[in-house]
């Protein structure tokens, strides 16, 4: 019997994963400024930026070099709010060379000695000149 309550609870979680990820292939989709799927974002020393991206939760955009920003969902309590008022953000990776990739822990510090933990779950680039969607419905008004 435990065995079959540990199959059905592990079909669950691979349901739930599945229907998480079709959802943002599908807001990617819907999105012109969100780009190609990456596999990671390779530093050289740090993260040269990050910043929330308006009105989403358990997302954060980083920014590599000048400009090179990357769209990174993640998974966790990685409210917007506490995105803006970041006072510190770090990586948490596997030794992967310096490079992030999907299952690293963004490190979210939103003031003296309190941290969030999220986990990197999908990770696209940025186009930043593109318009935002709510843009493209006030132009076509």
């Amino acid at each position: 019997m435990k065995h079959i309550l540990s199959s059905v609870a592990a079909a669950g979680l691979m349901m739930t994963a599945a229907c998480a990820s079709y959802d943002s292939d599908e807001q990617a989709k819907t999105d012109p400024r969100i780009g190609e799927k990456v596999d990671r974002i390779c530093f050289g020393r740090t993260i040269d930026g990050w910043r929330d991206v308006k009105g989403k939760d358990n997302v954060v955009l980083l920014e590599r070099g000048v400009n090179e920003w990357y769209y990174t969902e993640l998974t966790g309590v990685c409210r917007a709010n506490a995105l803006r008022s970041a006072i510190a953000i770090g990586i948490e990776s596997r030794p992967a060379g310096g490079c992030v990739t999907k299952g690293d822990v963004i490190i979210v510090e939103d003031s003296p000695g309190f941290t969030q933990r999220c986990i990197i779950t999908d990770i696209y680039k940025w186009d930043e000149d593109a318009p935002a969607p709510d843009e493209d419905e006030d132009d076509m008004m």
